[in-house]
């Protein structure tokens, strides 16, 4: 097939950059003839076949980005010279199939039943005008398949877009199984780690990783451990937020000496490896490449029941879900129901974890997407929608 992709940027360092750019390369490596068309393109092996032209875009404001890339992109993109032409998000007009890593409406309703001033400014800044109506334009369009990258978000585009349940598939991200794996043991790991890193002797080790502390429920985790001061545990913060605000948290519930806020990390795999359980009470998220990467590392989860990487979970077998993520007692519970665990149960926990993850693999994914391109050129040629079945 002749695929076209399109994609602000190519890299493996984002979310939706890292699912181009794996999809990508696999295409190509597939045999197939893959363009991809992205402003920038970094992380890029050698030996892919696969061919970049570079899209020009504005920059300024960071919000009107998807616009401006969009917009140019129909101006370099025929998409009759492909089989399949494969947008993210809204990055590309006239697609084939439309990957939706989230719902952009759904997140703002819920920022404007806010009863304070962030709510009822989020009525008129112009950032959540302009992409709300970017997002409607993209699925106003009857024809493309949309790939949903969980359950939540297919459910979401139904509800404020008006997305027909049969135009949808869903298709998680994918993970990297060969590079988060299991750790020898959790012990050699955590002796892995820079001494100043490293956790203390005794008790369990829990692990948040976020760029955004507040959404990703940071809070909630540091009050409901406020309540463990007696038990014996270390906090690991992975991330690049603004700690201050948190320290305080933490100082005042009197654990401060037992958070250690690590800063930004390019690579987190030693931090999941060394942690007994990751924590990760997150109030939206669409998917959580973070939850389905903890899994492939072997480390229970602790998250959302809302969070859609939990729909690779089941509670007790390879983590515990959340059914409220900003209740600290509810969180606080879950803790305690995991630390009380023998160290045979953990042992299963963390054998299933990984099992999980194994089925979602960056491999597994692609096929699903080959699966999928092939039929959407057969519907093409034959003059069908390209998500009839």
């Amino acid at each position: 097939m002749r695929l076209a992709m399109a994609g602000r940027y190519y890299n493996r360092q984002g979310g939706v950059s890292r699912v181009l750019a794996e999809l990508a390369d696999r295409a190509a490596a597939a045999g197939h003839d893959v363009d991809v068309y992205t402003h920038e393109a970094l992380d890029v092996d050698p030996a892919s076949r696969v061919r970049f032209v570079e899209v020009e875009m504005r920059r300024r404001p960071v919000w009107r980005e998807t616009q401006s890339f969009a917009r140019h992109v129909g101006g370099v993109l025929d998409p009759a010279a492909y089989d399949v032409v494969h947008s993210h998000d809204g990055q590309a007009r006239h697609a084939n199939v439309i990957t939706a890593h989230s719902c952009y409406a759904a997140w703002l309703h819920d920022v404007r039943h806010d009863a304070g001033i962030k709510g009822l400014a989020s009525r008129v800044y112009p950032r959540h005008v302009s992409t709300e109506r970017w997002e409607q334009g993209t699925y106003r369009d009857p024809d493309p398949l949309v790939i949903a990258i969980s359950r939540v978000v297919a459910s979401e585009l139904e509800r404020f877009h008006g997305v027909a349940p049969e135009r949808v598939r869903v298709v998680h991200n994918g993970v990297d199984v060969d590079g988060f794996r299991p750790p020898a043991s959790r012990e050699a790991a955590r002796a892995a780690l820079p001494p100043a890193e490293r956790p203390a002797d005794e008790g369990m080790v829990f692990l948040f990783v976020g760029m955004y502390f507040r959404r990703k429920g940071l809070q909630t985790l540091l009050r409901a451990l406020a309540g463990l001061r007696d038990d014996p545990w270390t906090l690991m913060v992975v991330g690049g937020d603004d700690e201050e605000p948190f320290r305080a948290i933490a100082q005042e519930g009197g654990i401060a000496d037992r958070v250690r806020f690590l800063g930004h990390r390019p690579q987190v795999t030693p931090y999941m490896q060394a942690a007994d359980a990751f924590v990760f009470p997150t109030e939206y998220e669409p998917f959580g490449l973070v939850i389905s990467e903890a899994l492939a590392c072997g480390t229970p989860v602790i998250t959302s029941a809302r969070a859609g990487g939990a729909e690779l979970m089941v509670d007790g077998r390879d983590g515990l879900l959340l059914e409220d993520p900003a209740s600290a007692d509810e969180l606080r519970g879950a803790l305690r129901r995991f630390a009380a665990l023998d160290g045979e149960q953990r042992a299963a926990m963390s054998a299933a974890a990984r099992l999980s993850a194994v089925d979602t693999s960056w491999d597994a994914q692609w096929r699903r997407h080959e699966d999928l391109f092939t039929q959407v050129a057969a519907n093409r040629r034959a003059g069908r929608p390209a998500w009839a079945s």
